[in-house]
Parts: structure tokens; C-alpha cells; sequence
């Protein structure tokens, strides 16, 4: 596995990626009504070209060279997305981009880090030192649905 910056080119990938990742993955903590909510159908590929300008964007590709994960980092320390792809999941994919993601913080001088996690996220960023700050009852399109306000401080 690499993890590398993201290229405009993997806009169609991340694009599948996503809709994939919550519709197979997230199936196990949400109905399909608030998975479906949640994404709807495919995202424009436009969106993550977009969502990379000013901020860390990575993407980890396996050895065959397909994209298996993304995650970035806004520069107040806000991680917005943290994918990987379903039949990857438990494999080390999406904590080795958490990883390269906090270094960048580090160096950057970032002292927290933050995140909206889902159920399946959530445990994955307890295992990384983030400490949940409460929870966000949202409704989209209709159909209540929730996550966890998340944080983690990296001062010593």
C-alpha cells in the first residue's frame, strides 16, 4: 500500500469509493433508510477536486495500483472525510491514512484534531486517541441519522 497526495484523476475512483463505502459499510450500524440518506446515489467526481484546494487530501492505493482509502485534513485540524473501501475494511487502510494525516498535523503545529465520525468511525478514532465531545442528532432528507463529535489534542 501507498499512501500518497491526491490527483485529480482519482476523482471517479474516490467518487465510487464513497457511495460503496457507505452503502456496504455503514450497513451494519445504520438502516438502509439513513444509509440511503446519507448517500444517495454517486457524488459528482467534480466535489472531491474541489475539496482538495487548500487542504491535506490523501489517498492510499493498493498494490495493483486501484484506490483503496482517502482522508483529508482542513488546516483548523478538521478531518472531513476518512474512507476506505469495503472489502478493506479491518486491514490497517484506514488507520495507516489517520497516521499520515495526524503527522501532517503535527508538523503543521496543529494542536487538535476533530472530526463528525459515524458508529463504524467512531471506534476506529477511540482506538487513535480521540475522546468523543458528544453526539449530532441530524436529519437529512427526512430520515433522522447521527454521529459523534470527536476529538483529539495533540499537545503534550
Amino acid at each position: 500500500m501507498l499512501i500518497r497526495a491526491f490527483e485529480p484523476s482519482d476523482a471517479d475512483a474516490l467518487a465510487d469509493l464513497f457511495h460503496m463505502s457507505v452503502h456496504h459499510a455503514a450497513i451494519s450500524d445504520y438502516s438502509p433508510e439513513q444509509v440511503v440518506a446519507w448517500s444517495p446515489s454517486r457524488p459528482d467526481a467534480k466535489r472531491y477536486v474541489e475539496q482538495a484546494i487548500g487542504r491535506t487530501f490523501l489517498v492510499a492505493v493498493g498494490d495493483d495500483g486501484t484506490v483503496i482509502g482517502y482522508g483529508d485534513l482542513e488546516p483548523n485540524g478538521h478531518i472531513d472525510h476518512l474512507y476506505c473501501r469495503p472489502d478493506f475494511v479491518g486491514t490497517g487502510v484506514g488507520s495507516a491514512i489517520y497516521a499520515a494525516l495526524e503527522n501532517v498535523a503535527t508538523d503543521a503545529g496543529i494542536e487538535t484534531l476533530f472530526v463528525e465520525a459515524s458508529e463504524g468511525a467512531r471506534r476506529l478514532f477511540e482506538r487513535r486517541g480521540f475522546s468523543v465531545d458528544g453526539r449530532n442528532d441530524l436529519t437529512i432528507g427526512g430520515v433522522a441519522i447521527h454521529n459523534y463529535r470527536m476529538s483529539k489534542s495533540l499537545t503534550r
